[in-house]
């Protein structure tokens, strides 16, 4: 919140009179960091949202321009960092996997939505339900989404490349790479800002938003059904984060 509410960038921020000090501003140091990040100790205070169709291109298919489309995921609690599992919250119908950024803010005491950085992410959802039943398609998506603990506290890269695998009993049954980053967005981060979080009064201070930006890989779309006890690998070339989950159908 004291970030938040300076109007500094981080670096700045973290040099400061007052800052959290040089091993918490990333002088190699400090302990590596672990759990969700940034999620507050109330659900009420944290929530997931996703865009879709937002890539250049999904599994080297590319997108047309036009289709932005835009999801509730759940309160913060859903999420899930690198290990635990990625477990259905209802029947599902297909799992599917989505590999791609998500962005991270922190609403002030102004009220305005500041931008503290992005992490790697595992859009986990019912792919099945919402290809079976276009009218449910919202309910697809309330189901665990995954984040790495790190944090990039900057802005997106130009370009990255981003590995995904899913293993089964050991072997692999499906690898895809996609391009993220800014130059693979056909939408801009700050344009998917204006549209959900410049909404005076819907977010209260202190409130943390996780915005998925979309993906560029997905198994469902290769016509992959997830089983239980297969593992699923994200690795992002630019950051360098790395996600592994199970999981739990």
């Amino acid at each position: 919140m004291a970030f938040a509410d300076s109007g500094q960038p981080w670096h700045r921020y973290a040099a400061g009179p007052g800052s959290p000090g040089g091993e918490r501003a990333g002088t190699g140091t400090a302990p590596r960091p672990t759990g969700v990040p940034f999620l507050p100790p109330s659900p009420a205070l944290s929530a997931v949202y996703s865009f879709g169709y937002s890539h250049v291109a999904v599994n080297g298919v590319r997108v047309e321009k036009g289709n932005l489309d835009f999801y509730y995921k759940g309160p913060g609690s859903l999420l899930v960092t690198e290990g635990q599992p990625l477990a259905g919250t209802s029947m599902v119908v297909g799992g599917g996997a989505e590999a791609e950024y998500c962005a991270i803010y922190c609403v002030n005491t102004r009220g305005e939505a500041v931008y503290l950085g992005h992490t790697l992410a595992n859009d986990f959802s019912d792919a099945g339900l919402r290809s079976a039943h276009r009218n449910l398609a919202n309910l697809s998506k309330l189901h665990p989404t995954a984040v790495c603990s790190d944090v990039v506290l900057a802005d997106l890269p130009a370009t990255s490349t981003v590995h995904a695998s899913i293993e089964r009993e050991g072997a692999a049954v499906w690898r895809r790479r996609g391009a993220l980053g800014r130059q693979a967005m056909l939408y801009s981060r700050a344009l998917m800002e204006r549209l959900l979080l410049r909404r005076s009064g819907l977010f209260p201070p202190g409130m943390i938003v996780y915005l998925l930006l979309g993906s560029c890989v997905s198994s469902h779309k290769d016509g992959v059904e997830l089983r239980d006890g297969d593992v699923i690998t994200l690795r992002d070339s630019a950051s360098g984060l790395e996600l592994t989950n199970p999981v739990r159908c």
